[in-house]
């Protein structure tokens, strides 16, 4: 697949990277079809230290279900998904104190915190 990669301040690429897979039986696979870098993406582009592995950009995105695990419920493949800046699922202390983007649960994966929250509420355990 291509991925948007900042390898330092000023230095983004386009490149090939692997293809995710599934590994859990509630891993989730999301196709990507559209993106947008914002501030968290445009932030590092002027300080960012060299790193030989780089920081894959772009968390804002619909997308389609590709795949998903035996243990995943609420979505199929070829279902639309989007990860919207903020998403709140009213579980948390802060989604029902008010402050919906302050949210405390931290997710894995490159397609960033808002759809692992998304993916968490359908079922899923992880992201890839």
């Amino acid at each position: 697949m291509r991925a948007t990669v900042m390898y330092a301040a000023g230095d983004v690429q386009v490149k090939d990277v692997p293809d995710p897979v599934l590994r859990e039986p509630t891993d989730v696979l999301v196709r990507v079809v559209r993106a947008s870098i914002c501030g968290n993406g445009v932030w590092p582009y002027a300080s960012m230290s060299r790193s030989e592995q780089g920081r894959r950009m772009g968390h804002e995105f619909p997308g389609v279900v590709g795949e998903t695990g035996a243990d995943v419920a609420g979505v199929t493949a070829g279902d639309p998904v989007i990860a919207p800046f903020l998403w709140a699922d009213n579980t948390g202390q802060f989604c029902r104190e008010g402050p919906q983007s302050a949210v405390t649960v931290v997710g894995g994966g490159t397609v960033g915190l808002l759809a692992v929250l998304a993916a968490q509420r359908f079922g899923a355990k992880r992201i890839r």
